[in-house]
Protein backbone atom coordinates (compact mmCIF):
# COMPACT_ATOMS: atom_id res chain seq x y z
CA UNK A 1 0.00 0.00 0.00
CA UNK A 2 1.68 3.27 -1.13
CA UNK A 3 -0.71 5.58 1.28
CA UNK A 4 -0.73 6.04 5.04
CA UNK A 5 -2.56 8.17 7.49
CA UNK A 6 -1.50 11.29 9.20
CA UNK A 7 -3.94 11.27 11.82
CA UNK A 8 -1.71 10.72 14.73
CA UNK A 9 0.46 14.04 13.41
CA UNK A 10 -3.04 15.53 12.70
CA UNK A 11 -4.06 15.24 16.19
CA UNK A 12 -1.08 16.07 18.11
CA UNK A 13 -0.22 19.69 15.94
CA UNK A 14 -4.15 19.75 17.03
CA UNK A 15 -3.35 18.69 20.87
CA UNK A 16 -6.87 16.55 20.31
CA UNK A 17 -5.83 12.99 22.35
CA UNK A 18 -7.35 10.03 20.63
CA UNK A 19 -9.92 9.58 23.29
CA UNK A 20 -11.28 12.92 22.23
CA UNK A 21 -10.90 12.21 19.01
CA UNK A 22 -12.87 9.71 18.93
CA UNK A 23 -16.23 11.32 21.24
CA UNK A 24 -15.49 14.40 18.70
CA UNK A 25 -16.05 12.11 15.46
CA UNK A 26 -18.47 9.72 16.89
CA UNK A 27 -16.27 6.21 16.05
CA UNK A 28 -15.41 3.20 17.89
CA UNK A 29 -12.80 3.11 20.01
CA UNK A 30 -11.15 0.50 18.28
CA UNK A 31 -11.32 2.26 15.31
CA UNK A 32 -9.81 5.76 16.43
CA UNK A 33 -6.90 4.26 18.26
CA UNK A 34 -6.06 1.85 15.76
CA UNK A 35 -5.59 4.84 13.17
CA UNK A 36 -3.95 6.89 15.82
CA UNK A 37 -1.26 3.84 16.12
CA UNK A 38 -1.11 2.06 12.66
CA UNK A 39 0.16 4.65 10.12
CA UNK A 40 -0.86 1.41 7.67
CA UNK A 41 -5.08 1.81 9.22
CA UNK A 42 -6.37 3.37 6.44
CA UNK A 43 -10.11 4.77 7.34
CA UNK A 44 -12.78 3.83 5.42
CA UNK A 45 -14.58 6.72 3.52
CA UNK A 46 -17.21 7.25 5.70
CA UNK A 47 -14.56 7.70 8.77
CA UNK A 48 -12.41 10.24 6.65
CA UNK A 49 -15.84 12.07 5.64
CA UNK A 50 -16.73 12.35 9.44
CA UNK A 51 -12.73 13.59 10.50
CA UNK A 52 -13.66 15.91 7.58
CA UNK A 53 -16.97 17.34 8.49
CA UNK A 54 -15.61 17.66 12.30
CA UNK A 55 -12.54 19.55 12.22
CA UNK A 56 -13.30 21.34 8.95
CA UNK A 57 -10.46 19.71 7.04
CA UNK A 58 -9.04 18.10 3.74
CA UNK A 59 -8.69 14.67 3.08
CA UNK A 60 -4.66 15.19 2.28
CA UNK A 61 -4.19 16.72 5.44
CA UNK A 62 -4.88 13.18 7.15
CA UNK A 63 -3.50 11.05 4.35
CA UNK A 64 -0.27 10.58 3.00
CA UNK A 65 1.04 9.34 -1.06
CA UNK A 66 4.58 7.30 -0.06
CA UNK A 67 6.43 6.46 -3.00
CA UNK A 68 6.74 2.57 -3.04
CA UNK A 69 10.93 2.81 -3.42
CA UNK A 70 10.78 5.05 -0.25
CA UNK A 71 8.36 2.26 1.34
CA UNK A 72 10.49 -0.38 0.50
CA UNK A 73 13.70 1.17 1.76
CA UNK A 74 12.34 1.53 4.82
CA UNK A 75 10.92 -1.35 5.51
CA UNK A 76 14.38 -2.73 4.71
CA UNK A 77 16.48 -1.11 6.87
CA UNK A 78 14.02 -1.98 9.78
CA UNK A 79 14.16 -5.14 8.66
CA UNK A 80 17.93 -4.95 8.78
CA UNK A 81 18.42 -3.52 12.33
CA UNK A 82 16.19 -5.72 13.53
CA UNK A 83 18.22 -8.85 12.32
CA UNK A 84 21.58 -6.87 13.48
CA UNK A 85 20.01 -6.16 16.98
CA UNK A 86 18.76 -9.84 17.73
CA UNK A 87 21.43 -12.07 15.95
CA UNK A 88 18.52 -14.59 14.45
CA UNK A 89 15.19 -14.07 12.10
CA UNK A 90 12.34 -15.49 13.97
CA UNK A 91 9.08 -16.99 11.77
CA UNK A 92 6.17 -15.52 13.68
CA UNK A 93 3.72 -17.88 11.85
CA UNK A 94 5.26 -21.42 12.75
CA UNK A 95 4.00 -24.51 12.79
CA UNK A 96 5.82 -24.99 16.25
CA UNK A 97 3.43 -21.24 17.96
CA UNK A 98 0.55 -22.69 16.28
CA UNK A 99 0.68 -25.81 17.88
CA UNK A 100 1.62 -24.05 20.78
CA UNK A 101 -1.35 -21.33 20.99
CA UNK A 102 -4.30 -24.39 19.87
CA UNK A 103 -3.15 -27.64 21.41
CA UNK A 104 -5.80 -29.52 20.20
CA UNK A 105 -4.96 -28.64 16.71
CA UNK A 106 -2.41 -30.85 15.16
CA UNK A 107 -0.38 -30.39 12.15
CA UNK A 108 1.21 -32.42 10.05
CA UNK A 109 4.20 -32.29 8.23
CA UNK A 110 3.79 -31.66 4.31
CA UNK A 111 4.77 -34.89 3.41
CA UNK A 112 2.27 -36.64 5.52
CA UNK A 113 -0.89 -35.09 4.37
Amino acid sequence: MSVKNKIKQFLYEKGITPYQFRKDVGIAQRTAYDLCNNPEQLPSSTVLSKICDTYQVQPGELLEWVPKSEKSRSASKVATESVQSDGIEEKPNSIQEKTKSRSHVHLLPEEAA
